[in-house]
């Protein structure tokens, strides 16, 4: 039967698959269990002449002198400067370690202690180097006579000095100014002379470097100081002659003739009395000004009539106590006149009397106004000539003081001449008078804290923690063999590498199994084999649509990978649970069916089965389960079933069975699994563990697809429970705990 064409199932999203190229840390026992034979060689080879080759090696002694520098640069100022935090100047100590470090150094070292003649050093250089033999091992097979010429003394010496260099090492913790020199040679002796040496020859380098720096500072200031002070002289007198010819003469000197009090504008150093004159003139300019703004305002009220049209009404005139006392009068006439003219007519000698006194005091108010408008101008004319006299004493101090300003320049000029002279000569003189304390700059600018003692005992090398290092990088270096072992193996091991093929996704993994399947169903037990297996029939019998099927086709991508026997016990499951299965032994090049099952003899082949024509089927050769062994027909068979002949079995035998199970060929070998997936509702691909590669897995659903086959998914067949290769999975592990992986 044609069964429904459902796209194929492209396996897990990407982003679920896992890169195989890593190894979990977790597996990596089982890969040494695997390969411990690779890591046991590695591990003897490589340390085991590590281990001779470090127990051979020279003991060696080692001496330290300790150096504090930078004693003398930190002055004491007070007690919680000094107890304070310092920080420690890296590029100076960094240069004191490079001093120390030098060639230098190191050959004055040589020489004092005479390290040429020294044993140690001296075999040093009189042995031969391995290179050196080897060539001259291949010189004399050629037939040449090695010509090496003895080495000069100061060759020697500079030999010794670099062998001294290799044997020094100075430190510093990057914390302090403390430096540490360790010498290391074979004679306990040697190795403290050799570090005191250092010591002594840094601090007489450094006393030295003082006392030549002293020389030298004396004589150059000694050169510099009399053409200084010639210099300096020649600038006063030229400030002095320049200051005479222009009669300038600074307020500093002539204090007594300029203003004081309490509105003169202070006195800035370096003013000319001019300059002082001109402030104080323009100061009294603005107040003149000021003041005949204010005059000028007062005429032009005044004159103006003010707001209302009257001279009367004028803030000068209503503010003054003449005025302000005569309109006092009038009102009180004005007042009484009323009074009178509402009680008596105008012949009333009293009311005549005071209108007459009111106009007296009218006529009185009048002559004041006039006075005080004449005084207004009186006061206005003044003002203004004030101003003009300030302005042309302005005018004439603003051209005195040009005049000056012109000749201060080059007064200026000759005065910061004369500072920058004097600033150097002086600047000399305490140089000199610093230089001239030899004592104090005779002293290095570091102290020796701690002198080298005679080593009592081996300092090295350390042959045990050497010896277990190499055991150590042995080890490791064999579980790397291990590991590149491991990797060269291309069978697939876990269930997400066969997800990684593009369409496949995996059912489900089946263990090995090496005994009989006719005792295993026969005997009802449970064990992890029956479990796995029953979960792979449980997806096709429950999962979703894409997985469920009734027919099935088995194959594999290669032969010998157990996919006749994961046949017969995804049957017997069936059987197992009550329902009925059948197994078409489709495999013409070689039916085994029927002997993978103990006691059941094989059946005659016949090219059409049918209901009727039992002869090639095998009843309840395992629980439930029936065998029915197919020929391609032809002699000697091993022709394809015919898609035909199967479609005619399915169709009569699939009202009579719960699952049929086509049992085919090797896929990559005959296409029998792919044609005749057509007559089935899919295909399972099986692979065996650590054999099976994914490129053979690619390679068959190649195939598949070009035969537009329905993959339903793939089986990792064979995968061992116990051992160095074992499958470590989560379903595994609930076996275990089960105790269902002991059957």
């Amino acid at each position: 039967m044609n069964a429904l064409q459902i796209p194929s199932f492209n396996g897990p999203p990407p982003s679920d698959t896992q890169d195989t190229s890593h190894v979990s840390p977790l597996k990596i026992f089982s890969v040494i269990r695997r390969h411990w034979l690779a890591v046991s060689v590695t591990t003897v080879l490589i340390g085991g002449p590590a281990c001779v080759g470090i127990g051979l090696l020279s003991p060696y002694y080692d001496a330290s002198s300790s150096l504090m520098i930078g004693t003398k640069q930190a002055p004491f100022r007070d007690l919680q400067a000094t107890q304070s935090p310092v920080d420690v100047d890296t590029v100076a100590v960094n240069t004191e370690v490079g001093i120390l470090r030098s060639s230098t150094i190191a050959t004055s070292v040589a020489q004092r202690l005479d390290l040429v003649d020294a044993p140690y050093f001296r075999n040093m250089l009189d042995a031969v180097p391995l290179k050196r033999r080897i060539v001259d091992a291949i010189s004399r097979l050629l037939g040449e006579t090695p010509d090496h010429p003895k080495l000069s003394p100061a060759e020697r010496l500079q030999a010794t000095r670099d062998a001294l260099m290799n044997r020094i090492t100075v430190l510093n913790d990057g914390r302090s100014y403390i430096i540490t020199v360790t010498a290391r040679t074979g004679d306990a002796t040697l190795s403290s002379q050799i570090a005191n040496a250092y010591a002594d020859v840094y601090l007489d380098f450094k006393r030295h470097l003082k006392i030549s720096a002293t020389w030298r500072a004396n004589g150059l200031l000694d050169e510099q100081i009399v053409p200084l002070r010639d210099r300096l002289r020649k600038a006063e007198q030229a400030v002095e002659q320049f200051r005479e010819k222009n009669d300038l003469v600074s307020t500093q000197l002539s204090q007594s003739i300029i203003p004081s009090g309490p509105n003169a504008a202070p006195v800035q150093e370096g003013t000319t009395i001019a300059d002082q004159q001109l402030v104080e003139t323009n100061r009294q300019l603005i107040e003149a000004q000021s003041e005949l703004e204010a005059k000028r305002a007062h005429y032009a009220e005044m004159h103006s009539g003010g707001a209302g049209g009257s001279s009367a009404d004028t803030t000068a005139v209503l503010s003054s106590p003449i005025i302000q006392q005569l309109q006092a009068q009038e009102a009180e006439l004005n007042a009484r006149a009323a009074s009178l003219a509402s009680t008596a007519g105008d012949a009333n000698p009293e009311l005549r009397a005071a209108r007459a006194a009111a106009a007296h005091v009218q006529r009185q108010i009048n002559a004041e106004i006039a006075h005080i408008s004449a005084s207004s101008g009186k006061d206005l004319q003044s003002a203004q000539a004030k101003v003009a006299a300030l302005t042309q004493e302005v005018q004439r101090l603003q051209g005195h003081v040009s005049k000056e300003n012109r000749a201060n320049v080059t007064l200026r000029q000759l005065e910061s001449e004369a500072s920058a002279a004097r600033a150097v000569y002086q600047d000399y003189l305490s140089r000199f008078a610093q230089t001239s304390t030899a004592a104090e700059l005779q002293e290095p600018e570091a102290d020796l804290i701690t002198r080298a003692d005679k080593p009592l005992s081996v300092s090295g090398p350390p042959r045990m923690q050497l010896m277990v290092l190499a055991l150590v990088a042995s080890s490791l270096l064999g579980v790397g063999v291990a590991l590149a072992l491991d990797r060269n193996r291309k069978g697939v091991r876990s269930p997400v590498e066969m997800d990684s093929v593009p369409g496949l996704f995996t059912l489900g993994m089946v263990p090995s199994f090496t005994g009989s399947l006719t005792r295993l169903y026969h005997s009802g037990a449970t064990c992890a084999y029956v479990e796995m297996v029953e979960s792979i029939r449980a997806i096709l019998s429950f999962g979703q649509s894409r997985f469920r099927a009734k027919s099935i086709v088995v194959t594999s991508p290669g032969p010998d990978e157990g996919k006749t026997t994961f046949a017969l016990s995804l049957a017997a499951n069936t059987g197992r649970s009550g329902k009925r299965a059948l197994l078409i032994d489709c495999d013409t090049h070689g039916p085994s069916a029927i002997q993978l099952v103990a006691g059941v003899g094989r059946s005659p082949h016949n090219s059409a089965p049918s209901l009727q024509d039992s002869g090639g089927l095998a009843r309840d050769v395992l629980p439930g389960v029936d065998v029915m062994t197919m020929s391609g027909g032809g002699k000697g068979g091993g022709r394809m079933v015919s898609p035909s002949a199967i479609g005619l079995v399915l169709a009569e035998l699939s009202p009579h069975y719960d699952m049929i199970i086509l049992d085919t060929p090797p896929v990559l070998a005959f296409p029998d699994a792919a044609v005749l997936s057509h007559q089935t509702d899919g295909v399972v691909v099986l692979a065996k563990w650590g054999t099976t590669t994914q490129a053979s897995i690619k390679e068959a659903m190649r195939q598949m697809q070009a035969y537009d086959a329905k993959v339903l998914g793939g089986v990792l067949n064979q995968a061992p429970m116990r051992g160095p290769d074992s499958a470590t999975t989560n379903q595994i592990q609930i076996y275990s705990h089960y105790g269902l992986l002991a059957s």
